[in-house]
């Protein structure tokens, strides 16, 4: 009985408390430094002991500067200027309880410049700078565009972007990052792509007429996508899209006519054309293989231009030479002319007659296959001599005879109605000339240093030796177009048409092309 009584009393003090009571309760301020105090007491009927405040750990930017310790003393603090854009909020902690802190978001401005740029397809380097109130970092949104270190206002900050490895440009932002920014401030970065960023192979596919499947892969950057199309109905995309080197695949429709047709496949604004022969093809033939100026047949020479006639040796209409980097291709509508397989510049091709250059790589030889390839054709071989030299001088009206393609002094073209004068020099221009020193490469379209003959050469005009002034290749020609430049003799008498005859080392030209003197 005695202890339930002493229990009785004893029940108070177990049930008593400790409250706190904080002036003020909280804070609400601005986004400047601030300190503060928060008075400590205890509520009414509270027994309340000495307190230690504390702040959470992911909140340094609120220190506490004297925490009190006993009822009635204060807790001093600082809070660091908010550098951000958003407001934040913390507590300070005194026993169980807490005093909520709020603190307003910085009043911020940004300004970035440049806000565009261009890049070339190369890639390269460039910085750009930011004016800020707040702290701030800036980072692109695509993985071909690295910034450097960056957050410091006025400083300028790099960034590198890659190549483009495409055929189409692309657009990247860089674009400051800050909490609650709505609108960063952004440098917007397009880059050039480039169409030598794709390329097929192979370069030309052989058809037939038939009906069948074909595949061509499209060489290009890893990460590029692409898709094909096809701008005939006879061509028909069974794989028309892919990413970086990938594969077309597509089905050839029978050409049931006798006319081929050619249409494209097309990717990123490339064309890759296909020509298809059609049914029942005459077959490419070759009758005879001549030297372009006179027509002989006996041989060829190295460089030597040639007129090869037969049937079905390139298209209807005639199709003259193209030049690319800085060379006269060697393929031609379809057409190829090949000296043991090696494809030859081509001068023109048309149905029944061809004209290429013999490439300088038959020197040496004695002798050489030639061949015309046509579409899928391919022509009989016929084997030809192979000489030093093989010198003819073209003539105005491309007969071989008569007025020769000769130009006077005053770089007129020399006619009966135009005679040189005695003594003046003419240039002659021939094929057959041989190999040049220095050496002439196979289509190059002369230029630099003279390219002169390596063989002797002598020139009579109506059987008068003439002083040979220059004799090799022509500037501004293909490869294989010989000027011999002459001093007319004084000896000669006048006429219209003296017979022009040039030797170059063992061989000599016919005398069927003429000049006309006064």
């Amino acid at each position: 009985m005695r202890f339930l009584i002493a229990l009785a009393f004893a029940a108070p003090l177990f049930s008593q408390t400790c409250t706190y009571v904080f002036t003020p309760p909280s804070f609400k301020i601005g986004a400047a430094t601030f300190f503060g105090s928060v008075t400590v007491t205890a509520a009414p009927g509270s027994s309340c002991g000495d307190f230690f405040a504390t702040v959470p750990a992911a909140t340094p930017w609120l220190r506490i500067i004297s925490n009190g310790g006993t009822v009635g003393s204060k807790v001093d603090f600082s809070v660091d200027e908010n550098l951000g854009a958003a407001p934040r909020s913390t507590v300070i902690n005194i026993g169980t309880q807490a005093v909520t802190i709020i603190q307003d978001g910085a009043n911020c401005t940004f300004a970035l410049n440049p806000t565009t740029k261009n890049m070339p397809v190369t890639g390269g380097q460039d910085t750009f700078t930011v004016q800020a109130t707040c702290s701030w970092r800036a980072a692109s949104n695509v993985n071909w565009i690295s910034v450097g270190s960056n957050g410091t206002s006025g400083v300028p900050v790099p960034y590198t972007v890659a190549p483009n490895a495409c055929v189409a440009g692309r657009n990247g932002i860089i674009a400051l990052q800050q909490t609650n920014l709505t609108s960063p401030p952004t440098l917007a970065v397009t880059q050039d792509g480039s169409p030598a960023n794709m390329t097929f192979s192979p370069s030309t596919l052989p058809v037939t007429a038939a009906a069948a499947n074909y595949r061509i892969q499209v060489n290009t950057g890893d990460s590029c996508n692409w898709t094909a199309t096809a701008d005939v109905s006879w061509i028909q995309l069974t794989i028309s899209t892919g990413t970086g080197t990938n594969g077309i695949s597509f089905r050839l429709l029978e050409n049931t006519t006798t006319t081929q047709r050619t249409g494209n496949i097309r990717v990123s604004g490339i064309a890759y054309s296909i020509t298809q022969p059609g049914a029942n093809a005459p077959a490419t033939v070759i009758n005879s293989v001549t030297n372009a100026a006179d027509y002989g047949k006996d041989a060829v020479s190295p460089g030597e231009i040639v007129a090869i006639f037969g049937a079905n040796l390139g298209p209807a209409s005639i199709v003259t030479l193209q030049v690319a980097n800085g060379a006269v291709t060697n393929s031609l509508a379809g057409t190829q002319v090949l000296f043991d397989g090696v494809p030859a510049p081509m001068i023109y091709t048309l149905k029944g007659q061809v004209s290429a250059v013999v490439p300088y790589g038959v020197a040496g030889k004695t002798s050489t296959d030639v061949q015309v390839k046509y579409q899928d054709q391919t022509s009989n071989t016929m084997t030809m001599p192979v000489r030093a030299s093989t010198p003819a001088i073209f003539s105005i009206d491309s007969s071989g005879v008569g007025p020769g393609a000769i130009l006077n002094q005053d770089t007129t073209t020399n006619t009966t109605g135009n005679p040189a004068a005695r003594l003046s020099i003419i240039a002659l221009y021939c094929t057959g000339g041989g190999v040049t020193d220095p050496a002439s490469g196979d289509g190059e379209v002369i230029g630099g240093p003279l390219r002169r003959l390596t063989q002797t050469v002598t020139v009579t005009i109506g059987g008068i030796n003439a002083d040979v002034k220059y004799a090799g290749a022509a500037p501004g020609a293909v490869a294989g177009l010989t000027q011999i430049n002459v001093e007319v003799p004084a000896a000669l008498a006048p006429a219209l048409a003296l017979p022009v005859i040039v030797k170059i080392g063992n061989y000599t030209s016919t005398g069927s092309v003429t000049v006309a003197v006064k």
